[in-house]
């Protein structure tokens, strides 16, 4: 799920993509643990000068709405 970008580094991946992505490598369930997926966050569009915070904020909204929990790597195998 590598960002992907512009000429100018800029990210072109928009969140509502990121979460149909998330959506369909659930409905595949090819995961190291059953129902569990852990997403690094060092994304480029999570970056402060494309407006990171408001793009991580939205992207735990819409996953939320979709009822997707959250979780440290501590609880992983819980």
């Amino acid at each position: 799920m590598a960002g992907t970008t512009n000429g100018c580094g800029e990210p072109v991946q928009s969140v509502d993509h990121l979460v149909s992505e998330i959506d369909h490598l659930f409905g595949y369930g090819h995961f190291a643990r059953p129902g569990k997926l852990i997403l690094l966050m060092h994304d480029e569009m999570f970056q402060d000068r494309f407006d990171g915070k408001t793009k991580l904020t939205n992207l735990i909204a819409a996953l939320k709405l979709r009822h997707y929990a959250f979780g440290t790597i501590p609880t992983y195998d819980d």
